[in-house]
């Protein structure tokens, strides 16, 4: 299972006030939620009138889908409006089936929490 998460900065020259900012990053979420299956959402900068970011994840069986798959996404983002893409950054995890995701195995935990009472 491989997860990607992606983060994209936008300089939006054209906006002159945080209507005219919310605008773009609208149409960019929307978009891109709209073609692909994916998670999108505005993660940060979201005072400041011609600065933002938007974050994307997705989860894939197959590493070279899930690239194509985020850099389509930031094309779409580049392409909804009247933004610059200013930074794109991609991370992708790689787990194996047998892998945990953190210290403890939470449903472990709870079988064991079950049968000791």
């Amino acid at each position: 299972m491989h997860v990607g998460l992606l983060r994209v900065t936008l300089h939006i020259p054209a906006a002159h006030s945080l209507k005219d900012r919310r605008a773009v990053v609208r149409r960019a979420v929307e978009r891109t939620r709209a073609r692909f299956n994916v998670s999108v959402a505005e993660v940060g900068d979201s005072n400041h009138w011609q600065r933002a970011q938007i974050a994307v994840t997705a989860v894939s069986g197959d590493k070279t889908l899930l690239e194509e798959l985020l850099s389509k996404c930031t094309s779409t983002i580049a392409n909804a409006g009247d933004a610059m893409v200013t930074r794109r950054e991609l991370e992708l995890l790689s787990y194996s089936d047998d892998e945990s995701f953190g210290e403890d195995d939470l449903l472990a935990l709870d079988a064991k929490t079950e049968d000791s009472e």
